[in-house]
């Protein structure tokens, strides 16, 4: 697990609800913004690395004393506002300097709030994440050098985590490992023995003579074109005497190959066509943006209402899943197989759990009233994260949100038999990771029928 998902655990409901009421903010702008500022503390950091031991940060990680206590998240949230406001302010004015505005002005983006909105609950973040950050290096029995080093090898997932454009104005490409000396490994010269060769004689091979030398017009000269010429002239005599005889035989083996050939073409456009499928139920492009709490909202066109085959009438939008699924199932054209996946649209989760969120339920459902109006469907869920953080973990609750869904239909009636569940992680991305827009499509359920 890296520092990035080492200290959002560190932040619990308790302190999600606490900073909303200090900050006159929302829960979910509170937890946008801890998604922003713990990257941004640790890159802030690892800037300030050099003569840390001595300097700015060994005084704004004092919470990490002889002993190893740490002072508790309760104090910072038990002071008074403006006492923690301050505190958060000096912190990120020498943390950042001038580019505190910048980190300000990019959680007023991803957020949706004011400048000021922004940049005063950035400040009060800023005391609580360098607290986690002291509770940690406590319980691990980290020094402040050892900090910077666990900081410089989640630099590439800082870099990912920060909000667009922040990596480039912090410069974190071009810092380099601070304070810490790396042991010179001396490499062995190792030399290579010399190879000899053994010389081999190729033996001369005489050409061979048709005829005395020169002479082109002489009998063995004769000899090397008018044999096989005569034996072509024999072997379409015996074709020309047998083809009446055997012209139906050809005719049958004509017509065999052909339906061969053209059986093995039909299964190649059905495959070919489940592929396309999969692709497109996949990798389609769906127009969208990013909303408060960080999930991506697609564009679901136009509002339908839906019959299904029970006498179910469903509310769903054009390009909604429920109605690709749906024409999916209908169409005896398109085979079940294991490439055809459709993306779950209304389907978000608790930002690190797998705790459904309360505006899931309208799509699950939807895909319950589906399931019972098609008594032999039978589904597989998969679940996705994005490439952020530690691909064991991310694997992990991959799964868990997978199994989520799944526990959710059978709570609204679907027998479990029919449902399946696997996470796969950060595999198969069906946008680039290096936005969070494309990591928020990322961190998905999918959907596949397995029978129908």
């Amino acid at each position: 697990m890296n520092l990035i998902e080492m200290l959002k655990n560190e932040v619990s409901p308790d302190v999600v609800s606490s900073l909303s009421q200090k900050a006159g903010v929302t829960e979910d702008q509170v937890k946008t913004g801890f998604a922003a500022g713990i990257p941004a503390i640790l890159a802030g950091i690892l800037k300030n690395g050099a003569g840390a031991d001595s300097g700015f940060l060994g005084k704004i990680l004092s919470n990490v004393t002889n002993s190893g206590t740490v002072s508790q998240t309760e104090d910072l949230l038990g002071s008074g506002d403006d006492a923690l406001l301050e505190k958060g302010k000096s912190m990120l004015g020498g943390l950042f300097g001038k580019d505190s505005d910048a980190i300000s002005g990019s959680l007023s983006s991803s957020s949706g709030l004011s400048a000021d909105k922004s940049a005063g609950l950035l400040a009060m973040i800023a005391p609580l994440v360098t607290g986690f950050i002291a509770k940690i290096m406590a319980g691990k029995g980290w020094s402040i050098t050892d900090l910077l080093g666990k900081i410089f090898e989640s630099k590439a997932d800082i870099t990912a985590a920060l909000p667009q454009g922040l990596g480039d104005s912090l410069g974190l490409a071009g810092i380099n490992m601070p304070n810490v000396d790396i042991p010179k490994v001396e490499i062995p010269v190792v030399e290579v023995p010399k190879v000899e060769l053994p010389k081999v004689e190729v033996p001369k091979v005489a050409p061979i003579n048709y005829g005395p030398s020169g002479d082109t017009r002489s009998g063995g000269g004769f000899l090397k074109w008018l044999i096989p010429l005569l034996i072509i002239l024999v072997g379409a005599w015996w074709i020309m005497g047998r083809s009446g005889c055997n012209t139906s035989k050809m005719n049958v083996s004509a017509d065999s190959l052909s339906a061969k050939v053209d059986s093995m073409g039909s299964r190649m456009d059905s495959a070919g066509t489940a592929m396309k499928a999969g692709a497109e139920a996949v990798t389609g492009a769906i127009a969208g943006k990013l909303n408060e709490a960080g999930d991506f909202v697609r564009d679901l066109g136009a509002r339908i209402t839906k019959k299904l085959p029970d006498g179910t009438e469903i509310s769903i939008g054009e390009n909604s899943v429920e109605n690709r699924l749906i024409s999916f199932i209908e169409d005896k054209d398109k085979a079940v197989d294991k490439t055809t996946w459709f993306t779950f649209d209304r389907l978000y989760f608790e930002t690190g759990k797998s705790t459904l969120k309360a505006e899931s339920q309208e799509q699950l459902k939807n895909i319950t009233a589906i399931l019972k109006a098609y008594p032999n469907l039978k589904l597989k869920m998969g679940g996705y994260t994005d490439n952020t953080g530690d691909a064991g973990v991310n694997k992990k609750i991959s799964n868990e949100r997978a199994n989520a869904a799944v526990q959710e239909l059978v709570k609204l009636g679907v027998d479990a038999k029919r449902l399946e569940a696997e996470g796969y992680g950060p595999e198969h991305p069906i946008a680039s990771n290096d936005t969070p827009e494309g990591r928020a499509q990322n961190r998905r359920i999918d959907i596949r029928v397995i029978q129908k």
